[in-house]
């Protein structure tokens, strides 16, 4: 298991039978990033809760969710965040430059190919447009899935040569990219 699902980029998309709107993300949805998060990554929920906890009163970092339904039948179905790096000093050389990060980019297994990850990143890269000109995202290079969907948004590869403070990277399997964010994406609608 690698941590990501399986991706057939042959395979169809389906549309989604229920209404997906994509927000910011508000303290009653955390609990549900939190087991998106660990049903990919492990470890115990609490301690993500808290670390989204924190995100959310961080106003250099954004979480983003996307739901299925509307009012008392909205359930959290994805999650997504942006969080503001910056190299110091006392960082290796080869440490990722300062700027907005894309992270954590997560569907639930029901929810897959519904287009749900594509509305999260449109909606991470116009919240990170109001704020800079570019944004980041670094990824394992098995994963084509991820891949594709940034590449579809601009992303273009700048080094496989990299770490990133925290980040549990192996060299040579991860990709950082880039891609800049023009006028239009300032004026998405929210």
């Amino acid at each position: 298991m690698n941590g990501f699902a399986a991706y057939d980029p042959e395979a169809s998309r389906h549309p989604a039978n229920d209404v997906i709107s994509v927000r910011g993300a508000r303290a009653a949805d955390l609990a549900v990033c939190a087991e998106l998060i660990v049903s990919r990554t492990g470890g115990p929920a609490e301690e993500r809760v808290e670390r989204l906890q924190g995100d959310l009163e961080d106003p250099e970092r954004y979480v983003a969710v996307a739901c299925a339904g509307s009012g008392a039948d909205e359930q959290v179905v994805g999650y997504g965040g942006v969080i503001r790096h910056e190299r110091l000093p006392e960082h290796p050389a080869d440490t990722a430059p300062s700027g907005y990060f894309l992270i954590g980019l997560i569907v639930a297994a029901g929810w897959r190919r519904h287009g749900i990850g594509e509305l999260l990143t449109l909606e991470r890269m116009r919240w990170t447009a109001e704020r800079a000109d570019s944004i980041w995202y670094f990824a394992n290079l098995a994963n084509g899935a991820i891949l594709d969907l940034h590449e579809r948004f601009g992303f273009e590869e700048v080094t496989r040569d990299f770490t990133f403070p925290g980040a549990p990277l192996q060299p040579g399997t991860c990709v950082l990219l880039r891609a800049p964010l023009v006028a239009q994406w300032k004026q998405l609608p929210e």
